[in-house]
């Protein structure tokens, strides 16, 4: 299921690739999010291609929840199988078994699968970043689950049953944030008894990441709004995993200006890095992905570590804008 808004470009591109999914019997539900671009009849000559195609037509004055919440609440109700698989209007499947492997992950006991999702590669450092953030972001709540700690998922590859979304009252518990629609929501739900993960290159979905480092600014803005309303236990995990790597960083630098224990706490980090580099080139092969930010991982770190600090503080004396 897509919610999307003034997404033309990508939903002509990536419709056609969704209906070739090798799956015995699916629908893709495209809710149109009150688009002013030609959205609506692209859509309307894509149903004509493809019976399977449920379109929902959302006005501008009828929506009542911030961000897409209500638009993926209806599209959820109009569903008519009870497996729900979301995905965004500018993801692509890496294979036509996306929805056979996610779905082989559901059983009678299972209500959730995470799925990961990466950005495309390409040139400049920005994409390195971003790639990385997904990376780390993607190992760390996909190993939670696995650990039975799943805390989140993200909207882009994520499938649950519609039973479990009426049986919580949808997003009724965090429907005025912006953002939460796919993390929130796991937060609120998953357990280690309902949460299964795949790891599968096969089942997982990509798109291109944001060509400027303004818009991915923008992009971690809103996503980190979502973070206060998280389970106090979740927020404290989340905060002890960054903090622990600055009180390293933070040794380091002052056994070398007091020029004391700097190889001890020196040997400690080093010995971080190897570990992590070991862990990172293992999690990569086994997710397809190229190994180049693997490699680079000591330094792009330490450049999302005050990137991130400083887009999270700037959300506590900013408002965000209605997602548009």
């Amino acid at each position: 299921m897509i919610a999307a808004r003034n997404e033309e470009d990508n939903l002509m591109e990536h419709i056609p690739l969704l209906m070739e999914q090798n799956y015995p019997e699916f629908e893709v539900i495209v809710v149109n999010d009150s688009s002013w671009d030609d959205t609506q009849e692209i859509l309307k000559a894509l149903q004509i291609q493809f019976p399977n195609m449920h379109l929902i037509h959302l006005d501008e004055e009828k929506q009542n929840m911030q961000g897409k919440k209500f638009a993926i609440t209806l599209g959820i109700k109009a569903a008519k199988h009870e497996l729900i698989l979301l995905t965004d209007a500018d993801c692509r499947p890496t294979h036509k078994n996306w929805i056979r492997e996610m779905a082989a992950s559901m059983s009678d006991s299972k209500s959730i699968v995470l799925g990961f999702s990466p950005y495309s590669k390409a040139k400049g450092w920005l994409n390195k970043v971003i790639r990385f953030d997904t990376l780390m972001i993607g190992l760390h709540y996909l190993g939670m689950a696995k650990a039975g700690r799943p805390y989140m998922g993200v909207g882009r590859n994520l499938m649950y049953k519609k039973e479990l979304f009426f049986s919580v009252g949808g997003f009724k518990s965090h429907y005025s944030v912006q953002s939460g629609d796919d993390d929130l929501f796991i937060n609120q739900v998953a357990n280690k008894r309902n949460t299964a993960v795949q790891f599968s290159p096969e089942a997982q979905t990509i798109s291109e990441p944001k060509k400027t480092w303004g818009d991915w600014k923008k992009q971690k803005k809103r996503h980190f709004t979502t973070l206060p309303h998280y389970k106090a236990s979740d927020r404290n995990l989340l905060a002890f995993s960054s903090m622990s790597y600055v009180l390293m960083m933070a040794g380091f630098v002052g056994s070398m200006v007091l020029k004391n224990g700097m190889f001890v706490v020196g040997g400690m980090l080093l010995s971080r890095y190897i570990i992590q580099l070991s862990i990172l080139h293992g999690s990569v092969k086994r997710l397809g992905m190229d190994r180049d930010v693997a490699w680079l991982s000591p330094f792009l770190e330490v450049q999302l570590l005050f990137a991130n600090a400083l887009i999270y503080f700037s959300n506590l004396v900013r408002k965000q804008q209605k997602w548009k």
